[in-house]
């Protein structure tokens, strides 16, 4: 699916549940995503599980982005904060080394 097409499904799913009820179905699907974390973490997890919770999330941060119109928003501060870790983990690493 193209990110077009993506967007179109996001926005027919919006437009027929509404922001409240999307928003709330997010922070559902990210609570289920934390209980097979957790899950793994005891040692009864099950990696399909979790691949299919951060694809839930991962949908649900999509319609997020279109409810509250923040993608370039959410992209530019994303870049921002991978930079700033990539500079820590820099510096991090030649103290290591030394």
């Amino acid at each position: 699916m193209t990110p077009e097409q993506e967007k179109q499904v996001f926005n027919r799913i919006i437009a027929f549940f509404g922001d409240e009820s999307q928003k709330i179905m997010a922070i559902e699907e990210m609570s289920e995503l934390i209980k097979e974390l957790t899950k793994e973490l005891r040692d009864r997890g099950d990696v399909e599980h979790i691949a299919e919770e951060i694809a839930d999330v991962e949908i649900m941060l999509s319609q997020l982005k279109i409810i509250y119109n923040v993608h370039d928003k959410v992209a530019s501060v994303r870049d921002y904060k991978l930079n700033r870790i990539s500079k820590i983990m820099d510096e991090l690493e030649r103290k290591q080394a030394s």
